[in-house]
């Protein structure tokens, strides 16, 4: 091959690359932060931050690349792509070590849009080199949120469809909340670590769900900057006096914070641990009150609105429960399923199941 075929052969080449577009198509987009980012035209694989797991399985569980450790219990309600093939967090670790997330190399990583999160999310695409997004999961936000995730994800009908079902069931559930009149409003503690003696004030991520559904938080403490657990007495609870207590604990399978609450004697001058109004949230297979406070919170507000107010709330948990876990876990349960999940709120009763 002569010098002038080469250059042809050169220039033919770079024209037909010039022609044929970036050998990595991206596009722009603008997260709900209004942050504008550059993400490849195709997302085949993506770390979920933290609370943002379950919002990112409900709409591609598929390009899921990480999820919680989760037992057999919990896989069982959840469709296999939630959790087959997903890199998960060591036995005493919250979260994936930067090697780790360097060797996972994820196509994007979701972020939850909070205080301060636009500097880490850049901070976290530098170390990674892969675009960082945020989303914002408060409860009155869900709706923006899977129809931004739908598009991104390449899922538009699936986020369109989740999008759906947060305005006609849980949308109207905040709107009638507003009717109960201040001296109707159920007087709730939110009891949580081993002790029952941590918890989270109204205001807080971690308690929208009461505050959502028109309950009374009664934990009259400040929300921690990062909204960490507050310490609290017994001699607060014996003067704030509680209608109901609810409890969460990391070991929610064993009751823990329950039998923390119900069986110690000094909890007994509280009237709620009297009368046996002290409720484990249901767990399975993500807790649906708190930790993580993401969508699988639209599950909790159904639970609670109907726990709390049966007469303001004659909601059908058994269909709303099903319909959920089809459309947010991808998994058909069955009537007996629900009964199973919702026996879990009374510890005695489920260990009979």
């Amino acid at each position: 091959m002569n010098i002038r075929q080469r250059t042809l052969g050169a220039v033919g080449l770079l024209a037909a690359l010039l022609f044929a577009g970036p050998l990595h198509a991206e596009r722009l987009v603008t997260d709900m932060a209004g942050r504008q980012v550059k993400i490849p035209d195709e997302v085949r694989r993506v770390y979920a931050v933290g609370h943002c797991v379950p919002m990112v399985g409900a709409v591609a569980p598929d390009k899921l690349a990480n999820n919680f450790r989760l037992n057999d219990t919990a896989k069982r309600f959840l469709s296999p792509q939630f959790y087959e093939g997903k890199v998960v967090p060591g036995v005493n670790s919250r979260m994936l070590s930067d090697e780790e997330l360097v060797k996972l190399a994820p196509d994007l990583v979701i972020m939850e849009a909070m205080p301060g999160a636009a500097e880490r999310a850049d901070r976290l695409s530098a170390r990674l080199q892969a675009p960082v997004l945020l989303i914002d999961q408060d409860m009155h936000s869900y709706k923006p949120a899977f129809a931004f995730l739908g598009e991104v994800l390449q899922r538009p009908e699936q986020g369109r469809a989740l999008a759906d079902f947060v305005a006609a069931h849980l949308d109207p559930i905040e709107e009638r909340a507003r009717s109960i009149p201040a001296d109707k409003r159920v007087r709730v503690y939110y009891a949580e670590g081993p002790d029952g003696l941590s918890t989270n004030p109204a205001g807080s991520s971690h308690t929208q769900v009461l505050d959502f559904v028109g309950g009374l938080n009664v934990a009259q403490v400040v929300n921690l900057p990062d909204e960490g657990m507050s310490s609290v007495s017994l001699e607060q609870l014996y003067l704030w006096q509680p209608d109901l207590i609810l409890t969460w604990t990391p070991a929610a399978d064993q009751s823990t914070t329950w039998k923390a609450v119900v069986e110690n004697p000094l909890w007994q001058p509280v009237d709620a641990v009297k009368q046996g109004k002290v409720l484990q949230i249901p767990w399975i297979p993500f807790s649906w009150f708190d930790r993580p406070p993401g969508s699988n919170r639209i599950l909790g507000a159904f639970w609670l609105a109907r726990t709390l107010y049966p007469e303001v709330f004659p909601l059908d948990l058994t269909s709303l429960t099903r319909e959920y876990f089809r459309l947010f876990y991808h998994r058909e349960i069955s009537a007996a399923d629900v009964s199973y999940l919702l026996g879990l709120s009374t510890p005695q009763a489920a260990a009979g199941h």
